[in-house]
């Protein structure tokens, strides 16, 4: 939104076709992405960079999967139900250590920690009826709502 920022830049990365600089906000007290085209009047300043022990406990790895499209939310423990058919799709978006329990002879649950995003939602929805939020249920209760909100929107015509 324009805003002026003051952060310690540590690490590089790309997420669907974006670069995002990851930085130490002190001010905030924790770390934050900005997305590198969005920026603007980038300058260097003469002073120590802050948030080194911090970005030394980030997984980057772990952290690209987390977050969706880099949008933040609330990293809370995620279960899902998905079709045995998604296991590919389930394993690109979480890595290859993700343990795909199965439940029955079509599906499989996992259990994630995931940053709680629309963009969360959006992938999720993106399954149709091959996915399901299990847990938390403050995630599937966001999730009914936000179907129920679009149903709405074609069901009136």
């Amino acid at each position: 939104d324009g805003a002026f920022y003051v952060v310690s830049p540590w690490a590089l990365t790309w997420d669907d076709e974006n670069y995002y600089m990851l930085g130490w906000d002190d001010p905030a007290g924790k770390m934050k992405h900005f997305r590198v085209d969005k920026m603007s009047r980038i300058g260097a300043m003469e002073c120590f960079r802050l948030g080194k022990e911090q970005f030394r406990d980030v997984d980057m790895s772990a952290y690209t999967q987390k977050v969706f499209g880099m949008f933040t939310g609330e990293s809370v423990p995620v279960r899902i139900r998905f079709a045995n058919r998604l296991a590919g799709a389930v394993i690109d978006r979480f890595g290859q250590e993700v343990i795909l329990a199965p439940e029955d002879g079509e599906h499989f649950v996992i259990s994630v920690d995931v940053a709680v995003s629309p963009r969360f939602y959006a992938w999720v929805f993106g399954f149709g009826e091959d996915a399901e939020i299990l847990s938390p249920p403050s995630a599937r209760q966001e999730m009914g709502r936000l179907a129920a909100q679009v149903g709405k929107i074609y069901n009136e015509h």
